[in-house]
């Protein structure tokens, strides 16, 4: 669902929006002149769409019926606590991350419709299929897809890749499926200046990192996962995030490093134990 969603996202990025207006008053005039009936024709649709979205609206102004982004939203503030391998419990920020920033885009006045970007586009799910399949023998912990907005239309589609260190990178990068999507690329491109892809890497070491939502759906850090072994010897998937509280609400908390007492108090009054910001005098 959320790969169909992006897929949607990128479609509606190729063309302005007077493209896409215009492509459908032609629609609509294709129609009036074929169908019967044509003032219904040219104005029904239209009534029965914005009527429906209206009343849709209402109904969740309403309470009545959910508003689908609460749906995956999560109440309150949560951070991220990686499980262990090997005992589940969930420490914080006592490991490294390594991130890959990848991603695509076309020059092209067609944007994804270029000749091409499908093929590239086609190795880069195959890796990704690859390495969710895979997810511990790589130590992939999962990815977020995004759509730069510097551009008016054909923006850049990047991915952020999050692993368990950086040499399970190094790793991956020397496989096969890497090596021959790399020879593609290069196949894809010959003659086709149009096409441009990117990666930048970081590394976060041990006590470098931290993230922290509040009434936010799993995203980034928060929408990855690890493989453990439970109590019972079966191995599920757990997702990292948890709910704050205490030195947690503290950077330096979810970082897992050690905070002061003294800046602890400090912080304490400014946020208090339940998170909320207070100003002063308040």
């Amino acid at each position: 669902m959320r790969h169909h969603k992006f897929m949607q996202s990128i479609i509606r990025d190729q063309f302005p929006i007077t493209t896409w207006i215009f492509l459908g008053a032609l629609i609509q005039g294709l129609l009036h002149i074929i169908l019967p009936y044509r003032n219904i024709v040219l104005v029904l649709p239209v009534i029965l769409i914005i009527a429906s979205q209206a009343i849709n609206t209402l109904l969740q102004l309403a309470g009545i019926t959910t508003v689908p982004a609460l749906k995956t939203m999560i109440p309150h503030r949560t951070t991220v606590a990686f499980p262990s391998s090997e005992t589940g419990q969930q420490t914080f920020g006592d490991r490294p991350i390594c991130m890959i920033l990848l991603s695509i885009v076309s020059h092209h006045p067609l944007g994804m419709l270029a000749p091409g970007y499908k093929e590239t586009g086609d190795r880069m799910d195959e890796m990704l299929q690859d390495l969710n399949a895979k997810a511990t023998k790589h130590g992939f912990l999962g990815a977020s897809a995004w759509i730069n907005t510097e551009r008016t239309t054909s923006n850049q589609t990047a991915i952020m890749l999050y692993f368990e260190n950086e040499e399970r990178v190094h790793a991956y990068a020397h496989g096969p499926l890497h090596t021959a999507t790399l020879q593609g690329w290069v196949k894809a491109t010959k003659g086709r200046p149009w096409l441009g892809i990117m990666h930048e890497i970081f590394l976060s070491p041990a006590g470098g990192w931290e993230g922290v939502y509040v009434n936010y759906h799993p995203t980034g850090l928060g929408a990855t996962s690890k493989e453990v072994i439970g109590p019972d010897g079966e191995t599920r998937w757990i997702n990292p995030l948890i709910k704050t509280n205490g030195k947690l609400l503290y950077s330096k908390g979810r970082m897992g490093r050690e905070v002061e007492e003294k800046e602890w108090l400090e912080f304490e009054k400014l946020v208090g134990q339940d998170g909320t910001i207070y100003r002063e005098g308040k």
